[in-house]
């Protein structure tokens, strides 16, 4: 009798325990979050997943756990938002470019030239865009639309875009016109490299490896670690360096699971968020040294523009800005509010 007194004791201590666990938020069987994205563990982009997985972990005390599935290895940009969106998966990591498959509205961040190509300067206007009373405005405006929130941004994921081409030497838009371009599915994309006088061809990012191989087309448009990681390098002649614009990659959730989360662990995964962004952006401006000297060991040159060229670029993309598409989802107004937003003081 003894015995079944202290084991009834037990079951309600343990009973009691297992109560505040779950009333706050951290119960006793852990949260498994399933990621999957593009970012491969070598550059900025991966290295900040890793960074925000580990940490959320380590502050919920293992609570949270986050299954990591880097490099397409279980779906890859445009499928992964599809793969969150049916609820196959937690979280998704994906450009804001491929995200202008499902909603025009973050076509700003992918303009071109409404940051500084410099990437110690780009990706931080970009970080206080979306941050800014407008940037939120522009997040809710997707959230309710698309169901999708963004838990943070990878503003630089590799630098600015550059062009690896097979033959021509890209220094002015009048070199690119005519040029068959592999770009994004996203629409901004083809808008751009019309307004250069290129001939741009919508390409899903699994496909454009063999199609830059097989000649399909003469340009590819990424940052310099994804040139050199994925090997494109070995297949160009030249890099040109228009950075015209960055590719985020966002962390994305759905809505309904992220409200689903106690409030301490959304809290906390904003605030290791926070942290991974900036990790994002150091990590880059190390590295990036590291890889054009990989691609110019490989024999293909680097073309860094003069400001006269650069000028030359700039001009060549300002229809863009005035296009009916782009209007819509980004008015002069809304614009205007995003670019006084990136100021940088001092």
């Amino acid at each position: 009798m003894k015995n079944l007194k202290n084991l009834n004791l037990r079951t309600f201590i343990a009973t009691l325990v297992t109560t505040f666990l779950a009333m706050s938020g951290y119960a006793a069987a852990e949260i498994k979050m399933v990621y999957a994205g593009y970012p491969s563990p070598q550059i900025s982009s991966g290295k900040a997943v890793n960074f925000f997985a580990e940490h959320v972990e380590k502050r919920t005390d293992g609570a949270v756990k986050i299954e990591v599935n880097h490099s397409g290895s279980l779906y890859i940009e445009e499928k992964a938002i599809e793969a969150l969106l049916a609820g196959a998966i937690d979280l998704a990591a994906a450009g804001t470019s491929t995200i202008g498959v499902f909603t025009r509205h973050y076509d700003w961040v992918n303009l071109p030239y409404i940051v500084s190509g410099d990437m110690k300067v780009g990706p931080v206007q970009l970080q206080q865009m979306m941050n800014s009373e407008v940037g939120l405005e522009i997040q809710a405006k997707v959230e309710k639309e698309l169901g999708l929130k963004a838990i943070f941004m990878m503003s630089s994921n590799g630098g600015p875009r550059a062009i690896a081409t097979r033959k021509t030497k890209l220094q002015t838009p009048a070199d690119i016109s005519g040029t068959k371009q592999r770009v994004s599915l996203a629409p901004l994309d083809v808008t751009i490299n019309k307004a250069w006088g290129a001939n741009p061809l919508p390409v899903p990012w699994a496909d454009t490896f063999t199609g830059f191989s097989q000649g399909m087309f003469e340009g590819v448009q990424i940052p310099i670690p994804h040139i050199h990681n994925v090997g494109f390098d070995e297949m160009s002649e030249y890099v040109s360096m228009v950075n015209f614009q960055y590719l985020p990659q966002v962390m994305w959730v759905r809505v309904d699971y992220w409200e689903s989360l106690p409030q301490d662990i959304r809290d906390t995964m904003v605030e290791v968020g926070k942290e991974a962004a900036l990790y994002e952006q150091k990590v880059d401006q190390e590295m990036h040294q590291e890889f054009r000297d990989a691609i110019t060991k490989r024999g293909t040159e680097i073309i860094d523009l003069t400001p006269a060229q650069m000028a030359e670029w700039q001009a060549a993309s300002e229809s863009v800005y005035t296009d009916p598409a782009v209007t819509k989802h980004t008015p002069p107004d809304l614009l205007n509010r995003l670019r006084k937003a990136g100021e940088l003081g001092g």
